[in-house]
């Protein structure tokens, strides 16, 4: 962390003085740029959660921390809260094919060659193959019934008229008619072939899903009625995630609560990623340079500022979260294993993308303001630089913020807008606008001033689930549940409800473990995300949730 010793003076709206700043704009930006761009460099290869990346990242932040003489609020005094996430790994894979013109046999995994998909199942098959081509509609004509038996499709030539059924549907068509393993093979080296994932997503598709590449030379072997062995094992492997919590103790009876996540995809080996590979290129690190190297680098900023602005009134806390591309995991697990008291907690500011400021419209996003009464009128007396906030009133969205929303904290969200570069590779830092990030680290510090002269805030409920960050998949319905990502086992644990939405009128509550959705077993998220795709708006389906160890059925309409 660099010292400066030039003057800015930061102005107060609605102040009659000015809160000296020991750092000029351009000292700033300088500063932002330095430690975002670390951040953000190969070197850290995308900041996954338990990565060696990961590891260099937060030992950054800590030294930062520690010159600006924070002191640590993490595990024994340490600045790390560490916590873990299981994930079942392929393993002790195997695959055997023959026929009397050929016989194929494979062992464990080639990322390039063959390997399950990562929605497949696990288990010994063993069978006779039907061939399938490229599994359209047409091709499953006088074949009502596939009990037993071994699909084997092949990903279609691109230059088909019949490219046109998802390798998904194609999958579900097979389950469906009592198929009791795919295999997918590739004829064609300029298609684009599916990612391999090391970590399996449970019971996804129900039955083993393999595939093999087009470098297996399958172009002139026979697939129709092969004799097939194949087994998919799994192990499970624990990835450990650590938050970075510094402390500014000013021995104040209440806290403020900022916080960004830094973690990011990595070479996207537990998924996320919106690139599109071409042809079959390797993977590629994704950087995450606004997602979230701008937040992290912000809030390194905004905790050197505040501590030598001396504001006193409050305690900050100033928090890192790791594992919010998996679900929200580290604010989670501090929400539910707090190193302050969570009741003392005044407010959380979440910063989650703050680089990419459109300089046309310089307009940014500020989600939650319907969480404290004291949001609106704190907020209507900032007028900073010219930039103009959107103002959404909820209180859930897909970042940290959520977390302690759902603890009774007020919270608020500042983002500066999606872009083509979400969650791709593309995400570098030579595509954030420093001086557009500034405006909006003035704008939060200026809030945070202001707010040392009221007194703690009142918490609200809000009804709305529309925040600016989106994300997710798109459904036609939703049941307004925040689900618990750190829950173990079967089942999606409830971990927030919103009123008004179809969980809450049917009387769920936070704690409940949904197990089934109609007549669909609710096995884990994908199974849940996958069943609630199924249903319109008016729809009205039974639901079964286990409640202090009793299962219990509710009636839901969407």
């Amino acid at each position: 962390m660099k010292y400066f010793v030039s003057i800015l003076l930061f102005s107060i709206f609605g102040n009659a003085f000015a809160q000296k700043i020991i750092k000029s704009d351009e000292d700033i930006i300088n500063s932002l740029e330095q430690n975002l761009s670390y951040l953000a460099s190969d070197r850290l290869a995308g900041r996954l959660m338990g990565s060696h990346g990961e590891k260099l990242a937060y030992e950054f932040l800590i030294d930062n921390f520690q010159s600006l003489g924070l002191i640590g609020k993490g595990n024994d005094g340490s600045f790390l809260q560490t916590f873990t996430l299981n994930k079942l790994s392929f393993n002790n894979v195997s695959f055997a094919i023959s026929k009397k013109s050929f016989e194929l046999t494979l062992g464990g995994i080639n990322p390039t060659n063959f390997y399950p998909l990562s929605q497949s199942n696990v288990g010994k098959v063993k069978g006779k193959t039907i061939w399938l081509g490229a599994g359209n509609h047409a091709d499953y004509l006088n074949k009502k019934s596939l009990d037993g038996k071994i699909l084997v499709y092949k990903l279609a030539d691109p230059n088909s008229e019949n490219n046109k059924v998802s390798l998904e549907n194609k999958i579900d068509t097979a389950i469906a008619l009592g198929a009791k393993a795919v295999i997918i093979i590739n004829q064609h080296k300029e298609v684009l072939e599916p990612d391999f994932k090391p970590f399996f997503k449970a019971n996804f598709y129900k039955i083993p899903v393999y595939f093999l590449s087009h470098l297996n030379k399958l172009d002139t072997l026979n697939f129709d009625n092969a004799s097939v062995e194949l087994n998919i094992d799994t192990i499970t492997r624990t990835l450990t995630g650590h938050n970075v919590i510094a402390f500014l103790n000013n021995k104040a009876a209440h806290t403020v609560v900022i916080g960004a996540h830094y973690d990011h995809l990595g070479y996207n080996e537990l998924g996320g990623s919106t690139y599109r590979k071409i042809e079959n290129e390797k993977p590629q690190i994704h950087n995450g340079a606004d997602d979230n190297a701008s937040g992290t680098a912000a809030l390194i900023e905004l905790a050197e500022i505040i501590k030598k602005a001396h504001l006193s009134k409050y305690n900050y806390l100033f928090i890192a979260f790791s594992g919010e591309e998996e679900g929200l995991l580290g604010s989670n697990y501090f929400c539910k294993h707090p190193t302050i008291d969570s009741t003392k907690i005044n407010y959380m500011i979440n910063m989650d993308m703050l680089g990419r400021l459109d300089s046309t419209k310089n307009t940014f996003a500020i989600d939650g303001v319907g969480t404290s009464p004291t949001w609106n009128t704190a907020l209507a007396k900032m007028n900073i630089d010219g930039i103009k906030p959107k103002l959404s009133e909820s209180g859930v969205g897909a970042s940290d913020h959520t977390s302690f929303y759902n603890i009774g904290v007020p919270v608020l969200h500042f983002f500066t807008g999606t872009h083509y570069d979400y969650h791709k590779p593309s995400d570098d830092d030579h595509l954030i606008n420093y001086k557009g990030e500034l405006a909006v680290l003035k704008y939060i510090y200026n809030l945070i001033y202001n707010l040392e002269q009221e007194p703690k805030l009142v918490f609200t409920k809000t009804k709305d689930t529309h925040s600016s960050t989106g994300g997710g998949a798109s459904f036609k319905v939703t049941l307004g549940i925040m689900p618990d990502y750190l829950h173990e086992g079967k089942g999606v644990k409830i971990d927030g409800v919103t009123e008004g939405k179809p969980a809450a009128l049917a009387g769920l509550k936070r704690g409940d473990l949904l197990i089934k959705l109609g007549a669909d077993d609710v096995i884990d998220m994908q199974a849940y995300m996958k069943c609630l795709g199924k249903y319109n708006k008016g729809d009205k389906v039974k639901g079964i949730v286990v409640r202090d160890g009793n299962e219990m059925e509710v009636n839901i309409t969407f």
